[in-house]
């Protein structure tokens, strides 16, 4: 007998939106000042073309994850980038497989 699984809420809920935080730190970085959750959320919701809960919930966690490890300094709800070593920090959070220090 076959099992019925709700995999369309499932694999809304558990779509990972790939390389969030390094789009992050390049959106902090292009627009050179502090950002807003909301204007982080709009300007990765045109890139990635999703602005559904779960996206803001993932970049809005990745914003705290950010913040928690040095990376991101939040003051009220501006977020801005704690270090100038960018390049280097962009680096350790290419994907493994590609070769994107040549970009």
């Amino acid at each position: 007998m076959p099992v019925s699984y709700k995999t369309r809420v499932l694999s809304q809920q558990r779509r990972l939106v790939p390389n969030l935080l390094r789009s992050i730190l390049q959106a902090l970085e292009d627009a050179r000042r502090p950002m807003r959750d909301s204007e982080l959320i709009s300007v990765l919701g045109i890139n990635y073309r999703r602005n559904d809960p779960e996206f803001q919930r993932q970049v809005r966690l990745n914003l705290r994850d950010g913040v928690a490890y040095g990376i991101l300094k939040r003051q009220k709800n501006y977020f801005s980038l704690r270090t100038r070593r960018l390049g280097e920090l962009m680096a350790t959070l290419a994907p493994p497989s590609t070769s994107s220090h040549h970009r």
